[in-house]
């Protein structure tokens, strides 16, 4: 089974800049309700019953993301079984906006010791109501940059991604206040690294807490689900 990091790759840069659309980051992730924290795990898909359900084998370990009674992001994090936090994002606020964001991973010092240290850093700056550039550095080093834009809702609707001089696209597709679709548009226009999102079970709030990833541009099978439990306030 894919690890829960590989996807995050992908959402990282959605999720944690904020967006001058909608009155705050529950509302331009989706999210209804007067939320605490989320917290994800991702297993495997099974068919019972004539539908796909998230089976009993899962990923190591588990991802929240914590907001504070405004519904701003605070931070995210990993966790693993046993309790360690294995990675650590933490955003910085300049009149309210995220500007920069740090990231931590778990680093083994010793068979005995490890400790959280800094992986990389995203530097933000808004250029108009809808796009925000960044830059990502990792020990001092440009790694890559590019440039995030924005619907009316404050919703990522695709992201400009330059690494080693290669250009490409990344789109988001909503339905309603679903992410449904993402995928990587090349420069010659060729579409790749599709990922379609299906949800089948919702909270009194009307959150979704199981999602279906679908690799490819059809639903047939499941590469995985995620099963998402929401804390409130």
């Amino acid at each position: 089974m894919k690890s829960l990091s590989s996807l995050l790759v992908m959402f990282l840069l959605a999720l944690l800049v904020s967006c001058s659309g909608g009155s705050n980051d529950l509302d331009r992730n989706g999210l209804n309700g007067k939320v605490r924290a989320t917290r994800e795990f991702q297993c495997n898909a099974t068919y019972e019953n004539e539908e796909w359900v998230a089976g009993i084998e899962c990923a190591n370990g588990f991802r929240v993301v914590e907001y504070d009674t405004d519904g701003l992001y605070i931070h995210a994090f990993s966790m693993s079984d046993c309790g360690d936090t294995t990675s650590l994002s933490t955003a910085k606020r300049e009149n309210g906006e995220v500007v920069e964001e740090s990231n931590y991973t778990r680093i083994n010092m010793t068979p005995k010791h490890s400790k959280l240290m800094l992986a990389s850093r995203t530097i933000m700056a808004r250029v108009s109501d809808d796009q925000v550039n960044f830059e990502v550095w990792q020990n001092e080093q440009l790694r890559f940059e590019g440039a995030s834009y924005y619907d009316s809702k404050g919703r990522i609707s695709r992201q400009v991604q330059v690494v080693n001089n290669r250009e490409v696209i990344v789109h988001h597709v909503y339905e309603k206040n679903l992410l449904v679709e993402m995928y990587q548009e090349e420069l010659d226009g060729s579409r790749s690294a599709t990922q379609l999102y299906e949800y089948s079970e919702f909270d009194e709030q009307g959150n979704w807490t199981l999602r279906l990833v679908y690799s490819g541009e059809e639903k047939i099978t499941p590469e995985f689900a995620i099963t998402r439990m929401l804390e409130y306030y």
